[in-house]
């Protein structure tokens, strides 16, 4: 007979995010995520397939809480980039971004996961941006973008640094910038 769960899964589900996040996947033990959750392995075992698993559901959760929901327009695409070029958010990246950057080290399962949730983002931004003759393209360049602004970010960019690089690239897709630089 199974035994009953004896953890919050979303608490643990936190935790591993926020270790993934700071550690990246690579780095990233099955006992370090283990510790960080206060959980036994064999519970982890338990709740997740392995190591795999356990990152594939951090990222969904991740982009659950993390990224805003916001509805489609150019303003949507301002305060996006805005937010993610924050002070709050400095040297911290993005999880779906970092795991980009670690993609050939994960299993196919997650790379098509992080490959599919970066081509939401551009599909989402070429919603925004409507029936534009050139929305695809722009689309991709502001996809490049938040990549670009996160991986700067975690490298020590500073946040007026980022705004600016934020601010060009709406200056260039025809769109008003998010703010004063």
């Amino acid at each position: 007979m199974a035994r009953t769960r004896e953890f919050d899964i979303d608490a643990a589900l936190d935790a591993a995010v926020a270790l993934l996040w700071c550690q990246g996947y690579a780095a990233t033990s099955v006992r370090q995520l283990c510790d960080a959750m206060g959980i036994a392995s064999g519970s982890f075992y338990a709740a997740f397939e392995g190591k795999e698993d356990c990152f594939r559901r951090a990222l969904g959760r991740y982009l659950d809480v993390e990224l805003p929901a916001l509805r489609p327009s150019p303003a949507a695409i301002s305060a996006w980039l805005w937010a993610i070029s924050s002070p709050s958010r400095r040297g911290r990246g993005c999880l779906l971004v970092n795991s980009a950057v670690e993609s050939p080290g994960l299993d196919a399962r997650s790379q098509a996961l992080v490959t599919e949730r970066l081509c939401a983002l551009e599909h989402f931004f070429a919603r925004c941006l409507g029936a534009s003759p050139s929305a695809k393209d722009d689309a991709a360049l502001l996809a490049a973008t938040v990549v670009s602004i996160h991986v700067m970010s975690r490298s020590g960019s500073s946040p007026a640094k980022l705004r600016r690089v934020a601010n060009r690239v709406l200056a260039l897709t025809g769109l008003p910038p998010a703010a004063r630089s």
